[in-house]
């Protein structure tokens, strides 16, 4: 077995034009300025056509066909076939809008027609930089800076926040993941050039009209302090559908939102990655693999979820701005057919990335973790596509922002079961190859 992997990072930088408007809320935002510039960050592992990528952007999500055009133009420069690339969006709130064809956020058409070529030239040039290395992995708990943002209600529903009427209120209604992963890779004797950091929590910190990557780009000034200007350093969001940064109903002397919050959790996750990489054991494996598998599935059906939804929000007398896409989203939503959604799972010597194509109740994510035979199991959501949030099953029957059909949900209740179903096969599929090398 290889004591060293062939590796390669690079970055570009993907920052939109200033007065490009913003995703992430219900009404526009036009940008007026940048605290920390958007990247696209690459790291490729293995030789020739057996080579596998992982590259992370700072973007609210990349839908299948930026994904697609993307993999296209690396797979024509290198000859790395398209589908061992994984491309993750971080979900930043202060970045450009890339899904929604300007439904409720304008699109900048210029821009999204270049960003699959921005995107392909960090992968391009880290191809073309590999070298042999040594792989380290280490985890540690972090915990007091993310937090289950979904509450249950005494009548047995679920909301977004506890609500003004703590009367109301039985309690959390869920966990969160509180493993940081980090992984390292360095020549003999030389500080990384290349680190991946995996951490469950939503990135709708900083806010405001500001272009910012929010607290990865602080997580990254915070690594590059100690390894110097030049390592690349990828932020891998965890599955944090139901996880922000906000300490409900706590005593914090923390600041709670803005810049400042963006800064305290990049400073925290940043140090604390740095910790765990010191304390990193080299990777047993040193080999690099990949499995992909696409899924037919169908779209939300009309059913009495969104009956109920839809008359709920009906019965109001001033339904807010969300109740109000609903009602207009649902006149002409069409519940037929099914759409093909990606599942990979990159492995990158004893850990491996399972995917999901979208913001990933953390209930899921830790099911991957539970059944993963690997040492280290981490999950990338936001992966390959852009489809929405994927709620638990009881999310759905209990409501919730989050478990809205047709706004927050596009496609089926069980899509969860089945990603998680699918990166449980292929992980399984993964380790019995390793084994078997």
């Amino acid at each position: 077995m290889s004591e060293t992997m062939l590796v390669g990072a690079a970055e570009t930088n993907i920052t939109p034009p200033v007065g490009t408007a913003l995703a992430g809320y219900f009404e526009p935002r036009i940008s007026e300025g940048v605290i920390y510039d958007l990247m696209a960050k690459a790291v490729i592992a293995g030789a020739g056509t057996d080579a596998v990528g992982i590259i992370a952007c700072d973007l609210i999500g990349i839908p299948a066909e930026i994904v697609a055009e993307t993999r296209e133009k690396i797979e024509a420069a290198t000859g790395i076939p398209g589908g061992r690339i994984l491309i993750c969006g971080t979900h930043t709130h202060t970045g450009p809008e890339t899904r929604s064809k300007g439904r409720l956020i304008p699109i900048n058409p210029e821009y999204i027609a270049a960003l699959p070529g921005l995107i392909a030239d960090a992968a391009v040039r880290a191809a073309g930089n590999r070298r042999e290395c040594v792989l380290d992995i280490g985890t540690d708990r972090e915990e007091g800076l993310a937090f289950n943002r979904r509450f249950r209600m005494r009548d047995g529903t679920e909301q977004f926040g506890p609500g003004p009427d703590l009367d109301d209120l039985a309690g959390v209604a869920g966990p969160t993941d509180p493993e940081l992963g980090v992984l390292t890779f360095a020549v003999a004797g030389e500080d990384p050039f290349a680190v991946i950091v995996n951490y469950a929590l939503h990135i709708d910190v900083t806010s405001g009209n500001l272009i910012s990557a929010d607290y990865p780009a602080v997580i990254t000034e915070t690594i590059r302090s100690t390894y110097g200007p030049d390592a690349v350093v990828l932020f891998v969001n965890g599955a944090c559908g139901n996880i922000n940064h906000v300490p409900y109903m706590m005593e914090r002397a923390w600041p709670l939102s803005g810049v400042a919050k963006s800064r305290q959790i990049g400073r925290a996750l940043g140090g604390k990655a740095l910790g765990i990489a010191e304390k990193a054991l080299p990777s047993v494996d040193q080999t690099a693999d990949c499995m992909q598998e696409i899924l037919d599935v169908p779209f939300h059906p009309w059913d009495d979820v969104v009956e109920k939804r839809l008359a709920d929000a009906k019965s109001k007398g001033v339904p807010n701005f969300f109740e109000k896409t609903l009602i207009e989203w649902a006149e002409d939503y069409n519940p037929n057919g099914s759409r093909p959604v990606e599942t990979q799972v990159v492995r990158l010597g004893d850990a491996v990335f399972c995917s999901a194509p979208g913001e990933l109740f953390v209930e899921w994510g830790l099911e991957m973790k539970k059944w993963s035979p690997h040492p280290y199991t981490f999950v990338a959501e936001l992966a390959n596509d852009s489809v929405g949030y994927i709620p638990t099953w009881e999310a759905f029957r209990r409501g919730g922002y989050e478990a809205t059909p047709i706004v927050s949900v596009k496609l089926t209740q069980a899509l969860g079961q089945m990603v998680t179903d699918a990166n449980f096969c292929s992980c399984q599929e993964l380790w019995r190859r390793r084994r078997k090398a």
